[in-house]
């Protein structure tokens, strides 16, 4: 038996700006520190827009350490400096174990652990690198990196049974280094929500009889938002009252204005802008449908938190979203692009909200909780412990 109190583990991440990966490797330091290890994270610093998640780590009393020059862009100079900073740091700190986390940190952490000789070296895919969109140079070389970087890991977890498919498929690394471990949350604050949601009606402008279809995702190219925009010009047709909450922002978000604007949909699409995390329960609330229309995902944290506040969802079928969503009996699955089947099946919904209600419950009995973060907790500590094991 390892003894816990002797631990120490460091997660490595990319940013700390707010998104699920992030806010997995808080929640996952947060409930093993509970159970006695010592855990740290290493980090790239946050972009300014996309918010923070400093201020969460600090009441916690996690030790965060950032390096500036770990960085989202592939920067030859800055990602060699980083894996040497890495390795002086983990070499120093002595760790017993390294988690990596997200593409980029995933790949400099790694190396830096394995020459700094870490007993145990983990990394979670919450998405993978390489997909469809990318020319095949880019592609053919993300997937030599993965092989590299899972060769030299102890272990690979996945957030969805399909990454793991994709990446045996292409030969990147044998089942037996997978395990498949959701990217939990507090789904107590889904499942439980009570609030009075007049005041976010009222902050957005909704009135109690809009029918109200939201999107949650950071607002970039590959997110989709386009095919959205365009389905909804055709839902707007059929469904006088239907408004659509864009919760988030991004670098896409000035080219969406101005395609939302030639469609003359301004006073029917509403910008929330960045929301934090807490204020998620909240806003999902107010939805009567969700709608997922990302080109590239792992399998998106707002579908399952969604589906525990009984809300139908509509989402390309794409990497992991059939792995939460059962085709018309808890939502839709559509094909990836296709505006028209979108506005379909927005429409059918908003027709018919006696449905959309019915699929929403059956979702929240169908998921359970196996996307507790108590229950992601347990899974990574016995992983934690049996590696150990293995190394002594």
């Amino acid at each position: 038996m390892v003894d816990k109190k002797r631990i120490k583990v460091l997660n490595v991440i990319t940013l700390f700006s707010i998104g699920g990966a992030t806010e997995t490797v808080v929640l996952m330091a947060e409930g093993l520190k509970q159970k006695g290890y010592e855990v740290h994270v290493a980090t790239g610093p946050n972009i300014p827009a996309e918010g923070s998640m400093y201020e969460i780590t600090e009441r916690l009393n996690i030790p965060v350490y950032t390096f500036p020059h770990l960085k989202r862009a592939i920067t030859p100079f800055s990602d060699l400096l980083i894996i040497y900073q890495l390795f002086r740091f983990i070499k120093k700190n002595d760790y017993d174990i390294v988690h990596t986390h997200s593409s980029k940190a995933g790949v400099v952490g790694r190396i830096a652990a394995w020459l700094a000789g870490t007993p145990v070296r983990i990394h979670t895919i919450h998405g993978l690198p390489f997909h469809r969109y990318q020319n095949w140079f880019i592609r053919s070389l993300f997937k030599l990196i993965e092989k590299f970087a899972a060769s030299i890991s102890h272990k690979l977890v996945s957030v969805t049974h399909t990454i793991v498919d994709v990446m045996t498929k292409n030969n990147l690394a044998p089942p037996s280094k997978f395990v498949v471990i959701r990217s939990g949350f507090a789904i107590e604050k889904y499942l439980n929500f009570r609030e009075d949601t007049s005041s976010i009606r009222k902050k957005y402008n909704l009135r109690n009889d809009d029918i109200i279809i939201g999107k949650v995702s950071r607002i970039s190219i590959l997110k989709g938002h386009k095919y959205l925009i365009n389905a909804f010009d055709i839902v707007c047709k059929k469904i006088s009252n239907a408004k659509l909450l864009l919760v988030g922002n991004g670098e896409f978000e000035n080219e969406l204005r101005e395609i939302i604007s030639r469609k003359n949909l301004n006073d029917k699409v509403v910008f929330t802008g960045l929301v934090s995390p807490a204020e998620i329960p909240t806003v999902i609330s107010i939805l009567d449908i969700l709608v997922h229309t990302s080109l590239h995902e792992g399998l998106a944290r707002v579908l399952p938190q969604a589906i525990m506040m009984g809300k139908p969802l509509i989402s390309f079928d794409l990497d992991g979203a059939h792995e939460v969503i059962k085709d018309s009996v808890t939502g839709y699955l559509i094909e990836p692009e296709n505006v028209n089947a979108l506005a379909d099946r927005i429409i059918e919904l908003a027709s018919n909200l006696e449905k959309s209600k019915r699929f929403g419950e059956i979702g929240k009995e169908f998921l359970r909780d196996e996307f507790s973060h108590k229950k992601m907790i347990e899974q990574i500590d016995t992983l934690y412990r049996k590696l150990l094991s293995d190394s002594k």
